[in-house]
């Protein structure tokens, strides 16, 4: 039996919230509040489906908020402008808070060239006492169209 009850129409409605403010603030970035949407040792994953030819370039883990937003941060960097657009969700109660998967599409601009990208964010939330947090996070890519230099340039 979970530790948990159901969710509440309050809590679904505060973790759309915290998906949308992940998205909102690294266009914005704004890596003061991306910091503050992580628990301090959150996990992050990144992976592209192996039919991508560019999936080994992009594969990786980092651990830390701060090592994550950082790590993001100089990501973002090559871009002159990026949009991240969130789908639907779907979540389910664990005995350590909520399993969400998100579908995502993310546009990355430099100059006229573009790199998009689409996938699942697949995230263990907790609750703290600041409210729900990203605990966890796989970002799944599916799907690119574009150039990968966009994203691999220094």
């Amino acid at each position: 039996m979970s530790k948990n009850p159901a969710l509440t129409g309050q809590d679904e409605a505060e973790i759309a919230r915290l998906l949308a403010d992940y998205a909102f603030s690294l266009d914005r970035r704004d890596w003061p509040r991306v910091v503050s949407l992580f628990t301090e040792d959150v996990s992050l994953q990144i992976a592209f489906d192996d039919y991508l030819p560019e999936a080994a370039d992009f594969q990786g883990t980092s651990s830390g908020s701060k090592a994550v937003v950082e790590g993001l941060s100089q990501q973002f960097k090559k871009y002159d402008g990026t949009q991240h657009l969130l789908g639907a969700s779907q979540f389910e109660v664990t005995d350590g808070g909520v399993h969400a998967v998100t579908q995502f599409v993310a546009h990355h601009h430099r100059g006229s060239d573009y790199y998009h990208t689409g996938g699942t964010y697949d995230d263990d939330l907790v609750r703290t006492p600041e409210g729900w947090k990203i605990a966890r996070r796989a970002l799944l890519v599916h799907w690119t169209t574009g150039s990968p230099d966009v994203a691999l340039a220094p």
